[in-house]
């Protein structure tokens, strides 16, 4: 068993079906299955990998317990029973409570519920062996418990995938997954925040560089494409260590000459692979070329976060407009990363140097930022409410509901009825409307589009 993973135990009398959910979601005979009550003794632990169901929990992994069925009878082996389902309980982050929703409330539901209330844990209370619409509704006796809504259930019955789904949205809806994310396995802000200069030739990135550190630490020359390698900087910002990865400045194909230039273009790469925000340096001057296109482009679509300086400021002739109308096109010519802030500077006079680092900072926190999921729903319906997704043929496209799965970058699972009528025009707008709502200034935004199977609520 893997400690560090979300635990779930499965809880309820004998010979309501524990067991048989327990091997049927893993694929496997794991516990024995026999219809004589209490075969089960022991705990019996199996790690699950949401990502095999892909239903928007892929990064959380799980461990469910199952154990065995609670008697309450005055005998040595019964004890042994109900001691090592304590311990599970215990040991729990989530209950899952299995009641025969054919069999009907029964007395020792009634004790087990009073025991699971005083543990102070979230129970979901499953409903099983109602395979069919009909038998659904003998779900409804069991809210007498004070558990919640009873989910109905069937282990066996054709829609087990539906249900499970369906189970998978109920947990996701305790905020429990995000919790322990939070505690556990999130990826982290690393205290070095990684960050790689980019641009083409001349820009002035060696310059900035030198500024920043307060001293000449890459070799500054007119000469187009002077430094060669990649070079590593350390620097303390307001308590804040940086890595600064000055690179060889980029140019077009038809102007790569020999190895070394190759080699500078590969380093420059390597350079934006290994670092959390690429840094696009502009010159004012000249403005955005193909190139910087390209770079912007390859920034997006490695996912990093990104700051657009535009250097040499103190070259250009300022009127009342100059800077909103500058600004402007410039965002308009980069639209791959309009999300990123941009920076006016020289490195000549020093002007604004440091709001860079400053960005950089703001930017790292927001690839770190986790929305919850409940949050997140609710402004996913209040989107939806305002521009419901077009109709593509015959079919309209639904969704159902979203989770965030990771961060660096932040990366949102979207269920809906069918994948292939979530257009690009429809992400954008979403995307939009998210960084509206939340922010994520300079994060890139992931999406996993997901087909929805269960019969859950739209947002």
């Amino acid at each position: 068993m893997n400690k560090n993973t979300f635990k779930i135990a499965i809880i309820g009398a004998p010979n309501v079906g524990k067991s048989t959910f327990f091997n049927k979601l893993l694929g496997g005979r794991r516990s024995i299955v026999e219809n004589i009550p209490g075969i089960t003794r022991d705990r019996i632990y199996a790690d699950f990998d949401l990502a095999r169901w892909g239903y928007g929990i892929d990064s959380l992994p799980v461990t469910f317990i199952d154990t065995g069925g609670l008697f309450f009878k005055d005998d040595s082996l019964y004890a042994g029973v109900e001691k090592q389902a304590e311990l599970a309980r215990k040991e729990a982050d989530l209950i899952l409570f299995i009641v025969d929703g054919r069999v009907g409330l029964t007395a020792t539901d009634r004790q087990i519920a009073k025991l699971l209330k005083v543990q102070n844990k979230k129970i979901l209370l499953i409903a099983n062996k109602l395979d069919s619409e009909e038998l659904k509704t003998l779900a409804s006796e069991f809210y007498s418990l004070g558990l919640g809504e009873p989910i109905p259930f069937s282990s066996l019955g054709e829609s087990f995938g539906d249900c499970v789904e369906y189970l998978v949205k109920k947990i996701i809806e305790t905020g429990l997954a995000d919790e322990f994310l939070g505690k556990h396995l999130e990826k982290k802000p690393d205290n070095l925040i990684k960050v790689a200069i980019l641009g083409r030739p001349n820009v002035g990135k060696s310059s900035l560089l030198n500024k920043l550190v307060g001293y000449e630490r890459s070799l500054v020359h007119d000469e187009a494409g002077t430094t060669r390698d990649a070079l590593d900087t350390e620097l303390i910002y307001n308590e804040q260590e940086f890595l600064l990865i000055d690179t060889a400045g980029l140019r077009r194909k038809s102007k790569v000459y020999g190895e070394l230039e190759r080699f500078s273009v590969d380093r420059s790469i390597k350079a934006l692979v290994r670092a959390d925000i690429g840094v696009l340096v502009i010159d004012a001057e000249q403005g955005v070329t193909n190139q910087e296109q390209k770079l912007a482009s390859l920034i997006q679509k490695r996912y990093k976060g990104c700051v657009i300086v535009l250097n040499k400021w103190d070259l250009i002739e300022k009127t009342d407009q100059s800077f909103e109308e500058y600004t402007q096109l410039v965002r308009g010519q980069l639209g791959f990363v309009d999300y990123a802030p941009l920076v006016i500077t020289s490195a000549e006079t020093g002007q604004r140097v440091n709001e860079i680092l400053n960005a950089c900072i703001s930017v790292h926190e927001n690839l770190f930022k986790r929305i919850k999921t409940g949050l997140l729903n609710v402004v996913l319906r209040e989107i939806v409410s305002i521009n419901s997704p077009a109709k593509a043929g015959a079919k309209s496209l639904r969704l159902y509901y979203g989770t965030q799965v990771e961060v660096n970058p932040p990366t949102f699972a979207i269920f809906v009825n069918d994948p292939k009528n979530f257009n690009e025009n429809y992400q954008r707008f979403l995307e939009k409307s998210i960084r509206r709502e939340f922010g994520f200034e300079g994060a890139p935004l992931k999406w996993r589009i997901k087909k929805s199977e269960g019969k859950v609520k739209k947002v």
